[in-house]
């Protein structure tokens, strides 16, 4: 029987980097408990030393602002992933995160060191396999409706499912996926289920959205001659639509002054809704217009649950990362740092 080598994925990483770069580096236990690793990089007489997390996947440049949040602006830190597409190596040099990936693509700046390494291939076996229970839009609508409401993880399969708009046979599939990934406890005698990483379920969540069920959403593009339309218009966002993006990170931080507007709406509401703000406001379809319009997927229930018209906190705190507007990431941050934790706290 031949038994295959498993080998570390960083250590891969490390050999690839030599093998394009010409710079060798050795990894390390982690100093702290916010990094997986410490990596020591060597090229000739120049030594750097970085923290560094260990990501399998990086699907969307969401993913890659939210790594970019666990290093401090002062000490840069290293990302190691299995590989990176082209478009997110740029964007890993636009939001100044350094990489290495399996493939010897690369993104390295310090003092005598710049290296960028961009459009090599992985080896498909080191690709990780795609997560069938916690990756697809089912889902991303139940583990939406946990983080934004932490008693629900107690609720029956029922409750949970008609909380989340999805079919109560997939409950238990997402609560045994997340079991097996040890993000989920359940107490044999109590039956009490217990979140053992909130935050990362957060972070995943966040990174995720973007690219998986925000884009089945229906998703419109307006503009109006009036940039402040939205300042007025009360009456759209009275219980069927609800305001997210930045408009929601002015009402909710007073930190920004939004500049474009993203509104989900109650689907059975939507065509009155949009008739009311084409007649009053003036709104005209544009395909790259600062007004954005989507399908809300979460039930009445959640919504109600926040302030007049403003969508679920995890909904307006992904769509600030998603925007990779540096204004809108520190207004993210501000959001965090506040409400989103404080409702982590409850699990």
């Amino acid at each position: 029987m031949n038994i295959q080598e498993v080998r570390n994925p960083v250590d891969v990483a490390l050999e690839a980097l030599q093998r394009s770069a010409g710079v060798t580096g050795h990894a390390s236990a982690a100093t702290d408990d916010r990094h997986d690793s410490q990596v020591v990089l060597t090229r000739g007489t120049i030594v750097r030393t970085y923290p560094a997390v260990w990501k399998p996947t990086i699907a969307s440049a969401a993913a890659l602002t939210l790594v970019r949040t666990r290093f401090d602006e002062n000490v840069p830190g290293l990302l190691i992933t299995t590989y990176l597409s082209p478009f997110l190596a740029e964007h890993c040099r636009n939001i100044g995160l350094q990489f290495i990936d399996t493939a010897g693509n690369a993104y390295l700046e310090a003092e005598g060191l710049y290296i960028y390494v961009s459009g090599g291939r992985p080896d498909t076996t080191l690709l990780p396999p795609k997560s069938r229970g916690t990756g697809n839009p089912t889902a991303l609508r139940m583990i939406f409706a946990l983080l934004s409401q932490p008693s629900l993880l107690q609720a029956t399969y029922r409750e949970i499912a008609q909380a989340s708009g999805i079919a109560l046979g997939s409950v238990g599939a997402v609560f045994k996926e997340l079991a097996a990934r040890g993000m989920l406890l359940e107490d044999a005698t109590t039956k009490r289920r217990r979140l053992t990483a909130p935050d990362r379920m957060l972070d995943e969540w966040v990174a995720s959205y973007p690219a998986i069920l925000r884009p089945r959403l229906q998703v419109g593009r307006y503009a109006t001659p009036d940039p402040d339309w939205w300042r007025t218009a009360s009456e759209p966002v009275s219980g069927n639509a609800y305001w997210s993006g930045e408009v929601a990170a002015e009402k909710m931080t007073t930190f920004l002054r939004a500049e474009r507007q993203t509104m989900y709406v109650d689907v059975a509401h939507k065509g009155a809704i949009l008739k009311h703000m084409m007649q009053k406001y003036r709104l005209r379809p544009q395909p790259d217009g600062p007004i954005e319009i989507l399908d809300a997927f979460w039930p009445a229930s959640l919504g109600n649950a926040n302030p007049a018209g403003i969508a679920p906190p995890v909904v307006v705190y992904a769509d600030l990362m998603a925007s990779l507007d540096s204004r809108n990431l520190e207004a993210a941050r501000i959001l965090r740092a506040g409400v989103l934790e404080h409702a982590l706290d409850q699990f």
